[in-house]
């Protein structure tokens, strides 16, 4: 009982770190009349992925691959398929032309990649799957060109007709963001230790890193686009969900290996990678059809997420 109320603070604190490091974000970000587009594909998606980079690096630190490898697959499914679901259920998400064009390519060339780079048996007979130094590497240069190739949205001071207005003072905003950064440092320790030693009285790693822990790191993502679309904010939810996907691909696997080491993802199995390519592809397919993400894509969303977590629980409980 002490470890699963560790662990509940652990996720605690990765929530509320997240909310307030967030609103520090924001209002700093707002200062420099950045458009909202401009703010969910940079500052908010990747400041919403900071409890996935501090739980990797804490769990890496450790030795513990399958919560790294784990809470990201897990982080990238919930995102698109939970978070844009239940999102374009309850309201219709527009997607714009700049959207299909690019954003969504690049996280499809960015999941593409990392499949490439953990599958090593694909190319190489009875290679072991792990993601070296090298390979992380590559993901980080990846990273950079996408963040150059955004670029222009940021240099772009009039690309939306949404922006924040600042409700801080700067140096209240920069207070709020070091709290809450503070925050989700020490919950990304808890939630580690209390998971790993959940696992050694019995408890399946797996289900944990893709359940709890994903989920946990995933809801700063699912709080912000439910603010989002009640302020019709459609294009920064997109931005929202798409850049943060990419910071985890890349920065989030990629800064802890290139500090640590190698990392082993043989842990995986097809059916994960399965559904970590469905989800980007199903977006994919959605967006250009109709412009748009409606109820009907929304419930397809959630069913191939219920199947999934269907099949993890089903594992980790050896049914």
């Amino acid at each position: 009982m002490l470890i699963i109320l560790c662990l509940c603070v652990g996720v605690a604190f990765l929530i509320v770190g997240s909310k307030i490091m967030l609103e520090g974000i924001k209002d700093i970000g707002s200062r420099y009349n950045y458009s909202s587009l401009t703010i969910g594909i940079t500052l908010v998606a990747f400041g919403t992925s900071i409890p996935e980079l501090l739980v990797s690096l804490k769990a890496m630190s450790l030795g513990y691959s399958d919560i790294v490898i784990f809470n990201v697959i897990g982080s990238n499914i919930i995102n698109i398929l939970l978070i844009l679901g239940v999102c374009s259920i309850l309201n219709t998400l527009k997607i714009t032309s700049n959207t299909v064009k690019k954003e969504l390519p690049l996280t499809l060339v960015a999941t593409a990649l990392f499949i490439f780079l953990a599958l090593d048996d694909l190319y190489k007979v009875k290679a072991n799957n792990i993601i070296s130094r090298y390979d992380a590497l590559i993901l980080i240069v990846f990273f950079v060109i996408y963040l150059i190739l955004m670029g222009k949205n940021i240099l772009k001071k009039k690309d939306s007709e949404y922006y924040y207005n600042p409700k801080y003072s700067l140096g209240y905003g920069v207070g709020l963001s070091i709290i809450g950064f503070c925050m989700i440092f020490a919950g990304s320790f808890f939630t580690v230790d209390m998971a790993y030693k959940l696992s050694e009285i019995g408890a399946n790693l797996k289900l944990i890193s893709v359940g709890l822990i994903a989920f946990s790191t995933s809801i700063p993502e699912l709080t912000t686009c439910m603010h989002l679309i009640k302020s019709k904010k459609d294009d920064m939810v997109i931005g929202n969900i798409l850049g943060s996907n990419i910071f985890n691909i890349c920065v989030v696997l990629g800064v802890p290996i290139i500090i640590y080491g190698d990392l082993n993802v043989n842990s995986m199995s097809i059916v994960d990678i399965i559904n970590f390519i469905l989800a980007a592809i199903i977006l994919y397919i959605f967006a250009p059809i109709r412009s748009r993400i409606g109820k009907f894509e929304g419930i397809i969303m959630i069913i191939v997420l219920l199947i999934y977590y269907g099949f993890v629980l089903w594992e980790g409980l050896g049914l």
